[in-house]
Parts: structure tokens; C-alpha cells; sequence
């Protein structure tokens, strides 16, 4: 006949268990922690396009083919745009551009134009291309700025080159007293908030 274990024996037992019973919990505790702790949530890490830089926001204006420029965008319609950018009451009648290499040794470099006339003395403003790798010419808002400004008497103000880059402006008159100032500026809103029509031209 076999004997049934006492209540005196199960609480022997039990005392035994609860030690191994405790030391179990214990490791599963901290392996959840382990595993929490090594897929953090998404929510606290750093957004992934945080670094990313600002996209590029150079609008398509010209091609060069052939040492020529083909516009796409037709000049007349980059008019108001100049007009509005002087901000002075310049009238601009004329856009254009313009190719610089008065060294031969570098890649040229290419400036969009614009030319007018304030209250009888002229004014004139250009703006850096960005040239891509098929000769496509781009105009960036984060272009820089030059503007000349004849003083009285002086009829043309030309933008002066040193590495393919504008540097400053000179009178067409060489006396004294016929000057023209040279301004620049970083940026530019020129084809900001414009609508162009991209339809080549000659």
C-alpha cells in the first residue's frame, strides 16, 4: 500500500522550490530587459532625414550646344522677373546670357543678365548659372547677386573678370568722375513664385 506524502513533506518541498523558483524569475526579468533594450522604438531614435540636405531648386533657363546658347526659357519672359528683383523702379529691357572666359585655363563660366535704365542712369544685374554635365544651364536661388550702377554721365557700366568671375564693375567713359558701383549680394528670388514658359527659341 503506498503512502500519500504529508503535508508535513509538501511543506519541505515547497521550501526547497521557492529559492529556484525566485532565481527563474529573475532571469526572465532580465532577459526581457536584455531584449527591450536592444530594439529601442522608432520614436526614440532621430529621424531619418534629419541630415538630409535641402533639395536643389535650379530652374532649367538655357542649353549650350556648340559654344552657342539655345534658350529654352525665351528671355522676354525673365523681364518682369529682373524688374521685380531690383525692386527700385529699374526698368529692364534687355536679358541675355553671358558667357565668361577670360582664362582659358579654367571651365568658363556663365551669368544671366539683365540690363535697364533708373531714373536716366543704368543699372545692370547678374546672376551665376550652375552648368550641368550636358551643358544644361540652371538658375538656383542660392546664387549670388552683382549689380552695377552707373553714377551721372557714365552710359554703361561693364562687369570686370578675374578667373571667370565677376569681381566688379567699370565705366565704359575711362575719366574721372564717370564711375560705376559694384554690389553683391548672397541669393537671390529671381524666379521665385514665376511661372516660365519652356519653349526653345533662338
Amino acid at each position: 500500500m503506498t503512502r500519500k506524502p504529508s503535508a508535513g513533506s509538501w511543506h519541505v518541498v515547497l521550501t526547497c522550490l521557492r529559492p529556484l523558483l525566485a532565481l527563474t524569475l529573475l532571469v526572465l526579468l532580465a532577459v526581457g530587459c536584455t531584449r527591450r533594450e536592444s530594439f529601442p522604438e522608432e520614436s526614440e531614435g532621430e529621424p531619418l532625414d534629419a541630415e538630409a540636405p535641402p533639395a536643389y531648386d535650379g530652374q532649367l533657363l538655357a542649353q549650350v550646344v556648340f559654344d552657342s546658347v539655345d534658350y529654352i526659357v525665351p528671355r522676354q519672359e525673365l523681364m518682369q522677373p529682373f524688374i521685380k528683383e531690383f525692386g527700385n523702379g529699374t526698368v529692364v529691357d534687355k536679358v541675355m546670357i553671358h558667357k565668361v572666359q577670360d582664362n582659358k585655363d579654367i571651365a568658363a563660366t556663365y551669368y544671366l543678365v539683365g540690363l535697364g535704365i533708373r531714373n536716366g542712369s543704368f543699372r545692370s544685374m547678374a546672376l551665376e548659372l550652375d552648368v550641368a554635365s550636358d551643358n544644361s544651364l540652371y538658375l538656383s536661388s542660392k546664387a549670388g547677386k552683382h549689380m552695377c550702377e552707373a553714377s551721372a554721365g557714365c552710359e554703361f557700366c561693364y562687369f570686370t573678370f578675374a578667373d571667370n568671375k565677376i569681381v566688379g564693375c567699370q565705366c565704359s567713359t575711362r575719366a574721372a568722375g564717370y564711375n560705376c558701383t559694384h554690389k553683391f549680394q548672397e541669393g537671390n528670388s529671381l524666379l521665385k513664385g514665376a511661372r516660365l514658359n519652356r519653349t526653345r527659341v533662338d
